[in-house]
């Protein structure tokens, strides 16, 4: 595969060489600009506010009636007051630089075994798919959406009852590694849109950790443990829209095994672990002077399936996990936690509400608390605003009680 696309690359390059841009070719340009203020009680023990600032610039253009180019400009700052420093940078950052090309048989004869297949290549925000739980970009993070470099390749089949997703993501390389391999993410992504009653998609992750691992050690003065691998691989259900009325059922299940180091541990643990989620959304009939109201109930299960020194119990994204997942406070990660929630939905004064309450419960060991979420979304225009306001109460001395709230706008234009 690594042969046959440094061929595809080649191929590439040649035919940018060859085939001038059409001075005609339009630049189209899109700025998002997000402000965001948090104010956070206790962090850990005192208060704090902070300010956030993100814009990003993307420029988009053809070069040809084969190749389609893609620019985005970061730039990430604090406001207010604030010392994490990976919430920021000081100077604009070159954040996606990629190529994309429509059927890549097209390139040259000599490849139309890839007939039908879609590549992007370059670096490139991360995926998400299904409800972004477990493979997502990072939209929240003020640096995000996370970005990579690699490439994906993408083809339907069968009418489109298939749609194939393949992903080579580079996350860090090592110089120092003789074989360059560094840190990297293989992902496959299938989505079956044509079965009986469900819309379903299987996914298999595979990655590696390198730096990540020597950077965790150091930070703790312990040797550098070499890299690890583990595998993330599930699948996902959603009920058709309509089959059963004013319902919504939707399922995801996915395992993790593999080997994963442990700073706590100074050791590389054995990986061994589930994850579940199950989420259902009925919409009430509406009733002349009652708001029309959704209903949500779900439930998630992070944990391990055994217990011992030698193994690592937390189910976690390859990514980190995602903002809101288990409350918008993002007290609790996502691990060795039944999160069982349930919320309305509405829309008054020509603003969206969403109140959702979370029963935080540990898999093994003492219970984490309970969280009570209110988020507000209106738009004007093109500017959208959303509020949002949490109060996490723990129900063990190991977490603090903790007030969230946060003002966020976003300017897309």
């Amino acid at each position: 595969m690594l042969r046959k696309f440094l061929c595809l690359s080649i191929a590439v390059i040649t035919v940018c060489l060859s085939t001038p841009a059409s001075s005609q070719d339009p630049i189209r340009m899109e700025t998002e600009i997000r402000l965001r203020w948090e104010h956070r009680t206790p962090f850990p023990a005192d208060d704090v506010t902070r300010g956030f600032s993100r814009t990003r610039m993307s420029f988009f253009t053809e070069f040809n009636d084969l190749i389609q180019f893609q620019m985005t400009v970061r730039d990430s700052r604090f406001l207010l007051s604030g010392a994490d420093e990976s919430e920021v940078t000081d100077t604009p950052q070159m954040q996606v630089l990629s190529f994309e090309i429509d059927d890549v048989s097209r390139i040259h004869s000599h490849l139309d075994f890839m007939a039908g297949w879609n590549l992007k290549f370059g670096a490139m925000d991360l995926p998400t798919y299904n409800k972004g739980r477990i493979i997502h970009a990072d939209e929240w993070s003020n640096l995000g959406p996370t970005t990579s470099g690699g490439y994906r390749l993408q083809r339907s089949l069968l009418d489109d009852a298939l749609d194939i997703n393949f992903h080579h993501l580079t996350i860090s390389r090592d110089q120092t590694d003789a074989n360059n391999v560094g840190e990297y993410a293989l992902g496959l992504h299938v989505a079956m849109n044509e079965l009986p009653f469900v819309e379903a998609s299987a996914f298999l992750w595979k990655y590696r950790a390198d730096q990540s691992n020597a950077d965790s050690a150091s930070a703790n003065g312990n040797a550098d443990p070499g890299s690890t691998k583990e595998d993330t691989y599930g699948i996902a259900l959603n009920l058709r829209e309509g089959l059963i009325e004013n319902l919504s059922l939707s399922l995801e299940y996915a395992l993790q095994d593999g080997d994963r180091y442990s700073s706590d541990f100074d050791a590389v643990q054995r990986l061994d672990s589930l994850y579940y989620a199950i989420e259902g959304e009925y919409d009430l009939p509406p009733q002349e002077g009652i708001w029309d109201l959704d209903l949500v109930v779900g439930h998630i299960r992070a944990t391990g399936t055994s217990s011992g020194a030698t193994r690592n119990e937390a189910f976690l994204s390859p990514f980190g996990t995602p903002h809101g997942t288990h409350g918008i406070a993002d007290i609790i990660d996502n691990s060795n936690v039944k999160n069982t929630y349930f919320g309305v939905r509405t829309r008054a004064f020509d603003t969206d509400w969403q109140i959702t309450y979370h029963e935080l419960r540990a898999d093994q060991g003492e219970d984490w608390g309970d969280e009570l979420d209110i988020v507000a979304e209106h738009t004007w225009g093109d500017l959208e605003v959303e509020y949002g306001a949490a109060k996490f109460i723990s129900t063990n001395g190991a977490l603090e009680p903790t007030t969230f709230f946060y003002a966020q706008s976003y300017w897309n234009f």
